[in-house]
């Protein structure tokens, strides 16, 4: 994803009202459901708040700058809310974490036992909903190998 190389405080100087720490709470807490890639310069996200149903938020930007937000909170105080500071600081996360050296899938998981696995796996799915599809899919290329 080519994002615009934005910093927490460029985030920040977008909020007001403590939208900024609130957001990072959020994200803490695992809030961002989910975060696509909808169009080449379109994020759209499903984040958990105080509504029964999660919150939609949807992020524009170009090669510079991100150009549009939009969230469906009642949020509208002329600044972002904590559930698009939650978004964009999870892009943050995840743009540092690719630059790092990635780790390997069996590093990162070699400590568990089979019953943390799976938790793992529900979990990751209950998050990323289209995982669950691609599990099945690659379980079934796994059995025809053998």
């Amino acid at each position: 994803m080519a994002f615009p190389s934005l910093t927490k405080d460029d985030i920040r100087a977008h909020t007001a009202g403590g939208s900024f720490e609130r957001g990072q709470q959020y994200l803490a807490d695992g809030a961002v459901q989910s975060l696509d890639q909808t169009g080449p310069h379109t994020l759209k996200a499903r984040v958990h708040g105080s509504n029964i149903h999660p919150y939609v938020v949807r992020i524009e930007f170009d090669a510079d700058d991100v150009t549009a937000v939009e969230c469906t909170c009642p949020y509208h105080g002329g600044s972002w809310c904590k559930h698009i500071v939650a978004v964009l600081l999870n892009v943050l996360e995840r743009d540092s974490r690719s630059t790092s050296e990635p780790a390997a899938v069996a590093d990162v998981v070699s400590d568990l036992d089979r019953a943390q696995l799976v938790a793992l796996l529900e979990r990751l799915a209950e998050q990323h909903p289209s995982l669950l599809e691609t599990l099945k899919t690659e379980r079934d290329h796994l059995s025809e190998a053998e």
